[in-house]
C-alpha cells in the first residue's frame, strides 16, 4: 500500500508539472480536495434482498472510491469483475455502477421546469433558488437510461422530486440557478454581495472517479439574466415620457434591451476562456471523465418572433443573435480546452441541433408560438416584497413541457455518445412523466403590475451595476453626461464602488463580480459611451437622456438615427457620419 500510494504521488506530482506545461493561461491555486470517504459494503449480502419496484433499490453500492479531492492520497480502483445479476435484473449480469455528476447554471438545474414553483426543497422544507427540478433535462435523459440499466424499476419524475441513486448508479446533481463559472470552484452567493450562500463550490464533495460529467454554464458570465431584467423592468416599469416621446411601453424595452446587449457583446469575446477553464477545473477534479458540454437551447425565432404580452417579437429579434454568440463562444472554449488536453474526451450536446434529422428540438415551440416551450414573465407577488429579483427568476427558461422535450433528446445524445454505459439507450415505458406549462393567475398578473408601478426599480437590484437596467426611471433612460463624453471616468474595478466616492471610481467590498464598475454622482451607465451605438438592422438608438449630475435636468439626445453605414463613435465627440 505504502509503494502504491508513493507512485500514485509520483503520478499526481507529474500531472500536476504536466498541467502546467500545456495549460499556463489556466493555472490557479487551488484548494486541496482533502475529503476521502471510502464506502465498503457486503455486495453479496445484496443479492439475497428483494428488488423494490417503484423505490429506491435495497442493492448496495459496489466496494469503489466514492470523494477523492487532489491531494488526499490513494484510492481504491473500481471493480473490474462484474457481479452476478441480482434480482433486479434478470437474464444477464448487472451492469458496472458508474456515478454521474452535473455542473451548471438555471438551464441545467431546472429553472422554469414547473408549472406550480415547486423544486427540489432545502432541509428544512423552505424553498431553495437553486431551483433543482426533478424535470430538468438531465435528470429526465439520466432516468429514462437508468429504466434500461435496471428493468425492473418503475419511477414517476414530478418537479419537487429527485432520485440520486438508482440500482448501484449514483447521480450527483450540484447545478444551481443564478451560477457563473467561476462557482465551481467559488461559493455562489444568494445575492450579489451578500454573504448568505445559495450554493457551495460545484467541484466539492464529487467522486474523483466520476465516468460521467455534464457542464451546462456560460449564460450568466455573458449576462443572460441582465438582458431579461432589463426587458422586464422596461415592461413592468414603463416611461411616463419616453425616449421618442411615445408613452407605449415596447419602445422603451427595444431600447433598453438594445442598449444592453451591446454593453454585454464585450463579455462574450471573454467566455470562450472562461469556459476553457472551467472545462480545465472539471478535468483536475474528475480525470477519468467523459464531459458532455451543454449548449443552450434558442428560445426564440431568428426573425419574424411574434411578441407576448411582456416582450415584443422585436425584442426577441435582437436577442436572437446574442445568443447564437454565446452559444459559439462555448464551442471555442471547448476547442481551447481540446487543443491542450486532447486525451479528455468532450462531447457538445446542441439541443438546436439534437431533433430529427439535425432540427432543433424547440423548433415551433418557441417564446410566443403555440404550445411553447420556454416560460414568458412568471410571476410571483408572493416574493415581491422580500425578493423581488426572485420573483420573476423563472422567466424565459424552458417550461416542463421544453425541459423534457430537451431531456429526451440528451437521453439518445448520451447512449450514443457512451454505449458502453447505456448499451440499450432510453427506456420510456416504465418512466411516468406529465408535463404541463405554467399558466399565471389574473390576479397575480395584477398584483406584480401594482407592485412595479411604485417599486420598479427594485426588479435591477441583482443586475451588474453597470447594467443599463439600472439606468430606466419612470423618465426614460438616464444615463450620465459625464461619463458619455468624458472616457477619463471610465476606470474600471473589481468590486462595486463605494457611495460616496470620488467621480472617477472608489474600489469597495461587494460581490467580487470582476466585472468592474464606475462610480459617478448621477446614474451607473456602460463602461464604453461607444458601446451603446450597436447596429440594429442598420438602425442606432441615439434617444437617450443624459445629465450632468444630479442637480442638473436631463438632456435628451432625441431622434432614431436611419443610416445606411455605421457611424463612428469618438469619445469626447460622439456620433461621427461619414
Amino acid at each position: 500500500m505504502l509503494a502504491t500510494g508513493a507512485a500514485e504521488h509520483a503520478a499526481a506530482a507529474s500531472h500536476a508539472s504536466s498541467r502546467e506545461v500545456h495549460m499556463p493561461p489556466f493555472r490557479v491555486k487551488r484548494r486541496a480536495r482533502a475529503r476521502v470517504v471510502l464506502t465498503a459494503l457486503f455486495a453479496a449480502l445484496g443479492l439475497l434482498l428483494p428488488a423494490a419496484i417503484a423505490s429506491a433499490d435495497p442493492v448496495p453500492s459496489l466496494l469503489r472510491p466514492s470523494f477523492a479531492r487532489m491531494g488526499a492520497g490513494p484510492t481504491l480502483p473500481p471493480p473490474t469483475t462484474p457481479l452476478p445479476c441480482p434480482p433486479t435484473c434478470p437474464g444477464g449480469t448487472a451492469p458496472d455502477p458508474y456515478d454521474a455528476v452535473v455542473y451548471g447554471d438555471s438551464y441545467t438545474s431546472g429553472e422554469g421546469a414547473s408549472h406550480n414553483h415547486k423544486y427540489l426543497t432545502k432541509a428544512d422544507g423552505t424553498e431553495d433558488f437553486t431551483h433543482k427540478s426533478g424535470l430538468a433535462p438531465f435528470y429526465v435523459a439520466w432516468a429514462a437510461l437508468e429504466m434500461a440499466r435496471n428493468p425492473l424499476r418503475r419511477m414517476t419524475l414530478t418537479s419537487d422530486k429527485m432520485e440520486t441513486v438508482i440500482g448501484r448508479d449514483r447521480l450527483f446533481f450540484h447545478a444551481s440557478s443564478g451560477a457563473w463559472i467561476k462557482h465551481l470552484d467559488e461559493a455562489q452567493m444568494e445575492r450579489k454581495g451578500g454573504t448568505v450562500v445559495r450554493n457551495p463550490p460545484q467541484t466539492h464533495d464529487v467522486p474523483s472517479t466520476a465516468k460521467l460529467v455534464y457542464f451546462g454554464l456560460g449564460g450568466n458570465d455573458a449576462g443572460f439574466a441582465d438582458m431579461v431584467s432589463t426587458a422586464a423592468t422596461a415592461y413592468l416599469w414603463p416611461s411616463n415620457s419616453s425616449l421618442l416621446g411615445s408613452l407605449l411601453w415596447d419602445a422603451e424595452q427595444e431600447r433598453s434591451v438594445a442598449l444592453e446587449i451591446g454593453r454585454l457583446e464585450p463579455r462574450i469575446a471573454d467566455l470562450k476562456n472562461k469556459v476553457a477553464h472551467g472545462l480545465w477545473s472539471v478535468r483536475e477534479t474528475h480525470g477519468e471523465a467523459e464531459i458532455v458540454v451543454a449548449l443552450y437551447p434558442l428560445g426564440v425565432k431568428a426573425s419574424g418572433n411574434t411578441g407576448i404580452r411582456e416582450i415584443t417579437g422585436r425584442t426577441m429579434d435582437m436577442m436572437y443573435p446574442f445568443a447564437v454568440k454565446v452559444n459559439q463562444a462555448i464551442r471555442d472554449g471547448v476547442a481551447q480546452f481540446q487543443a491542450s488536453f486532447p486525451q479528455t474526451k468532450v462531447h457538445i450536446f446542441d439541443p438546436n441541433t439534437a431533433g430529427p434529422n439535425s432540427t432543433s428540438v424547440v423548433a415551433g415551440h418557441e417564446l410566443g408560438q403555440p404550445d411553447s416551450y420556454f416560460q414568458g414573465l412568471v410571476y410571483r407577488p408572493d416574493l415581491l416584497l422580500s425578493k423581488p429579483f426572485q420573483s420573476y427568476q423563472e422567466s424565459f427558461h424552458p417550461n416542463e413541457l421544453g425541459a423534457v422535450a430537451i431531456g429526451k433528446a440528451l437521453a439518445t445524445f448520451l447512449a450514443e455518445k457512451m454505449p458502453a454505459l447505456f448499451p440499450k439507450g432510453p427506456k420510456y415505458s416504465t418512466l411516468t412523466i406529465n408535463p404541463q406549462p405554467l399558466v399565471a393567475a389574473p390576479e397575480e398578473i395584477q398584483a406584480v403590475n401594482e407592485w412595479a408601478a411604485t417599486n420598479g426599480s427594485q426588479l435591477c437590484e441583482d443586475t451588474d451595476i453597470d447594467s443599463v437596467c439600472r439606468s430606466i426611471t419612470p423618465d426614460g433612460i438616464v444615463l450620465s453626461w459625464d461619463l458619455w463624453f468624458d472616457p477619463n471616468k471610465v476606470r474600471p474595478f473589481p468590486d462595486p464602488p463605494t457611495p460616496g466616492g470620488p467621480d472617477t471610481g472608489s474600489p469597495g467590498g461587494g460581490s467580487g463580480s470582476g466585472e468592474g464598475s464606475t462610480w459617478i454622482p448621477a446614474q451607473y451607465i456602460p463602461k464604453d459611451p461607444c458601446d451603446i451605438f450597436r447596429p440594429v438592422r442598420f438602425e442606432y438608438y441615439a434617444g437617450v437622456k443624459v445629465q450632468g449630475g444630479p442637480l442638473q435636468a436631463p438632456t435628451t439626445i432625441d431622434g432614431l438615427v436611419m443610416t445606411p453605414k455605421k457611424p463612428k463613435c469618438v469619445p469626447g465627440v460622439g456620433l461621427i457620419y461619414e
